[in-house]
């Protein structure tokens, strides 16, 4: 169970670890700083999940640099399980919105169709994952909200 949740937490910061391209619209609309992200998941879909375990919340903080947002890795994730080997198809962008279909292969199979909104003071993430958890189906539904709380302590 904690490989899943620990796969579900890397797979929310691998997104915008390959930010480039079609992302960099998304570049004026973060700013550095630190942000408090609150994380929603439900994984009751997933079989053989204990009762009371389908759906769990997780609130940390992460410092955005400069240089992080110039190469599009705002959540950037430096864990050694972080999903690598994504690529990003049917990008749409409108406004202050986009979605997008992440295709993952390392180092676990996963497809996760993303929309993120843009916010005055940070952004919002709904994800849907399906993943290929030692040859078992996983699928979960993750909500995400970025709030950017102010400078980075040194």
């Amino acid at each position: 169970m904690r490989t899943v949740l620990t796969a579900a937490l890397a797979a929310a910061f691998c997104c915008p670890a390959a930010w480039a391209g079609p992302f960099d619209a998304f570049k004026g609309k973060v700013k550095p700083g630190m942000y408090e992200y609150k994380m929603d998941m439900d994984m009751s879909q997933m079989p053989g999940m204990p009762p009371g375990m389908g759906k769990q919340s997780h609130t940390f903080q992460h410092c955005v640099t400069a240089d992080d947002i110039s190469k599009g890795e705002m959540g950037r994730s430096d864990r050694p399980n972080a999903q690598k080997n994504c690529e990003f198809k049917n990008m749409q962008i409108s406004g202050n919105t986009a979605t997008y279909t992440m295709v993952c292969s390392a180092p676990r199979e996963m497809t996760a169709d993303n929309k993120i909104t843009f916010t005055g003071d940070g952004y919002n993430m709904d994800m849907k994952m399906a993943m290929n958890q030692g040859g078992h189906p996983v699928n979960m539904a993750q909500h995400m909200e970025a709030r950017y709380l102010g400078p980075c302590s040194k």
